[in-house]
């Protein structure tokens, strides 16, 4: 909502349209990247404020251009990875059961391969390529600690994702070679949260998604 008057004291004064509060909302919560936040803020207040479709769409559209530049390891959501310990001796138990003997694997206990949950594996997987790169200068992920999970294309190594530290000072450059899912991450990041925000607008934002290329095309 946007208040005008706040217990009394007036919001929409000195230029400015009032004050927005906004709660259980994607702008609010940890795993929108601060300038998603910021991103989806600004929309809310200019449907507050009158704006159109046709105003979104515009907006959008900036923004996405703009999201496209920035390089795959930028369009991430930022996850917190707890009981990462756990999970990884979950795994090595089911690998290490894998590889007993026919009898044990043929008994009434059937194997069950661990759940881990998508930003887990995602850790996991920062963990092992750092190991096999023997990257001793980047940071390992550990229990509690809070990344940036990424999606990735099909690869050699069956990874759908992967996860680095928010505070790693330097991004190694076998990271950055990944083959990272830009349109993935542009509509995880991006298109589902502003559906979360406007969708029930029912607005058509299509148009928003049109590239560069494509409108200088038929720009004649």
């Amino acid at each position: 909502m946007l208040i005008y008057d706040d217990d009394g004291e007036r919001r929409d004064i000195e230029g400015k349209p009032g004050k927005v509060k906004a709660m259980g909302l994607d702008l609010k919560r940890s795993d929108t990247p601060d300038y998603m936040q910021t991103f989806l803020s600004s929309c809310l207040l200019k449907v507050l404020t009158g704006g159109d479709q046709d105003d979104i769409v515009d907006m959008v559209k900036e923004f996405k251009k703009e999201f496209r530049d920035k390089p795959g390891w930028e369009k991430g959501t930022p996850k917190r990875v707890n009981n990462l310990t756990k999970f990884k001796n979950d795994v090595a138990k089911y690998k290490k059961a894998q590889n007993a003997d026919f009898k044990l694997r043929s008994s009434e206990d059937k194997l069950q391969k661990p759940r881990l949950p998508g930003h887990v594996s995602a850790a996991l997987n920062w963990n092992t390529l750092r190991e096999m790169h023997g990257d001793r200068y980047s940071v390992e992920i550990t229990d509690g600690m809070k990344t940036i999970v990424c999606k990735l294309r099909d690869n050699p190594m069956k990874m759908t994702s992967i996860a680095y530290p928010i505070d790693e000072p330097r991004i190694p450059q076998w990271f950055q070679e990944l083959p990272f899912d830009h349109d993935l991450m542009e509509t995880t990041i991006i298109d589902k949260k502003i559906d979360n925000l406007i969708g029930v607008l029912k607005w058509d934002l299509r148009n928003a998604n049109a590239s560069e290329t494509f409108e200088d095309l038929f720009s004649f």
